[in-house]
């Protein structure tokens, strides 16, 4: 079992749990989708690796923003990065 890095455990906290629900509500196409955000993929590469058009890609982006309560495309893509290894964790887990 990898470790949580100390950025990400700090969503492990009780004052972080309503983060740890909004996650839980994606659907299994956001979560995809913020697994390749998590993984560095760019709009264009993860539309490719989904086979579906990068303009639905900004529409899962902006539906993830707005469950998760992250305003604008670079805090998204922070918060995955920051967050990388708690959040492939926690897609495990989701996917279950």
């Amino acid at each position: 079992m990898t470790p949580v890095s100390e950025n990400a455990s700090i969503l492990l906290v009780d004052d972080y749990q309503s983060i740890n629900q909004r996650l839980l509500q994606l659907t299994d196409r956001e979560w995809d989708v913020l697994s390749f955000i998590t993984d560095g993929l760019t709009t264009a590469e993860i539309a490719a690796c989904l086979v579906i058009e990068p303009k639905s890609i900004e529409n899962y982006k902006r539906r993830i923003s707005k469950k998760l309560k992250i305003g604008g495309r670079s805090n998204l893509i922070r918060f995955c990065i920051v967050n990388r290894d708690y959040l492939r964790k926690l897609y495990i887990l989701a996917r279950k």
